[in-house]
């Protein structure tokens, strides 16, 4: 019950639950209603059948003490109530007032009461409705008169009260369920606060707080709600000025060795292995840079340093400076842009601008360029198109592509997947990427380009116009 109950979601439960208690306390109190109503009408009706029967036996007494009068027309001249027979039993036959199925309706029960001398009174289904049969004997002339009345009135009334209390039950519920809705939002408005709010920090924005409440109930949420935020905030910035401070502090030696390595290589008389020791130092030192230079980057990125001013530039600009700043081709300006371009626009996005920190996103497209180079056998083409509010940049490459299990684990720091991990790099470049584009407001995901290869997308928020 309970993992149902999970499953359907919290407002739902609440919802539905309020319905229960409204359809449950609804039912009981039709029922006791409805019990209570039939019990006293049955009895009032028995008694307005009771007395009825009295003053028709009366008249029936009478008549029968007058001399010559038949049975049958002294039941003739009783004024009947609809739907109600009367007959008399006297010397061992039966009179009856009509030829009617009533007419054979008195039960055992009230035939034995009236043949003690006693007045019987009973209920019979031989009818429909069902009937009341009163019985009462006549020792003064040696008969005994019952009448027979179906109760047409009375079960209307009960079907007409049982369809109100159906109907009321059914608007009961419904205006539970409505309650509890209303319950619902009120009691999960502040969840709903949480869950924006952690929405948005998990989204990089870690300056979001929840704002206080007055409720003490809730006054306790918040502050914790607040205060996590504020130690996670923290633990990040220390991370990030270790980080930063770890890179910083290693750039001198770095430059050290940098420098000795050059000494080296203009050494004369090297000999052949120390030739290749050389080299392999040098090549093992430019990764040592780059993964330097990465580190930084990141610090810089998640305590939201600025690396240049924010500026609204035409997106095909900032592609083609990204392009040159890898030195991978030279891009024409977009009027000259054809299908044999390496960088392609369609009509649309080719005028648009985009609103950026211009280093932080060059360095993002430029790690998206030399990752296809490096990773994934060659950059086959830059693609420009536009996705509602959104722009997206395609970096295409010709390698196998990704797995779509590791498409989302690519962007993690020092994540290495498959063969692209096999060649080389500091395994920070696509998580500067996905950093970069989260503080523009954007997105950044991996797919399959059309040829088979990998398709890097790079998506930013279009400009509202030029500067």
């Amino acid at each position: 019950m309970r993992a149902r109950l999970a499953a359907r979601g919290l407002r739902s439960s609440v919802v539905a639950a309020f319905a229960a208690w409204a359809l449950s306390i609804s039912v009981i109190l039709a029922l006791g209603t409805y019990l209570s109503a039939r019990h006293y009408l049955i009895e009032q009706r028995e008694r307005t059948a009771l007395q009825q029967a009295y003053t028709d036996a009366a008249l029936a007494k009478d008549g029968l003490r007058t001399s010559g009068a038949s049975v049958a027309d002294v039941l003739d001249a009783i004024a009947l109530p609809n739907r109600t027979v009367a007959y008399v039993r006297t010397g061992g036959q039966w009179y009856s007032s009509g030829l009617v199925e009533e007419s054979h309706a008195a039960t055992e029960h009230v035939e034995r009461a009236v043949a003690d001398g006693s007045v019987g009174l009973s209920w019979t289904r031989a009818t429909d409705p069902p009937a009341i049969v009163v019985g009462l004997p006549l020792p003064a002339v040696d008969a005994e008169y019952y009448e027979v009345t179906v109760a047409e009135e009375l079960d209307r009334t009960l079907f007409t009260l049982r369809t109100a209390l159906i109907v009321c039950a059914v608007i009961t519920t419904i205006a539970g369920a409505l309650l509890g809705r209303y319950a619902a939002r009120a009691v999960l408005r502040p969840l709903n606060q949480v869950t924006v709010a952690a929405a948005r920090i998990s989204g990089g924005d870690l300056a979001t707080r929840l704002d206080p409440v007055d409720d003490p109930d809730l006054a306790t949420l918040v502050g914790s709600f607040n205060n996590m935020v504020d130690t996670v905030t923290e633990q990040f910035d220390r991370d990030a000025r270790f980080a930063a401070d770890v890179a910083h502090e290693l750039r001198t030696p770095l430059a050290t060795l940098t420098t000795a390595l050059g000494v080296l290589q203009g050494a004369p008389g090297l000999s052949g292995s120390s030739t290749l020791a050389v080299r392999l130092m040098g090549t093992e030192l430019e990764r040592f840079r780059q993964a330097l230079e990465d580190l930084i980057a990141l610090g810089r990125l998640d305590s939201g340093v600025r690396e240049s001013e924010w500026e609204t530039v035409p997106v095909i600009d900032l592609v083609r400076l990204a392009v040159a700043d890898t030195r991978i081709a030279n891009v024409a300006g977009p009027a000259e842009l054809g299908a044999t371009d390496l960088v392609t626009a369609e009509p649309a996005a080719a005028g648009l601008w985009v609103r950026v920190d211009s280093l932080q996103a060059r360095r993002a497209l430029s790690n998206l360029i030399r990752n296809a180079d490096t990773h994934g056998g060659g950059l086959t083409g830059i693609r420009i198109a536009t996705r509602g509010r959104f722009i997206d940049i395609h970096v295409e490459d010709a390698g196998p592509g990704v797995p779509s299990e590791e498409r989302e684990r690519i962007f993690e720091r020092f994540a290495r997947i498959g063969a692209r991990g096999a060649t080389g790099g500091s395994g920070l470049g696509l998580s500067i990427v996905e950093r970069t584009v989260a503080v523009h407001g954007g997105s950044v995901w991996c797919r399959e380009s059309v040829a088979g290869g990998a398709d890097f997308v790079l998506s930013l928020p279009v400009s509202g116009g030029q500067p």
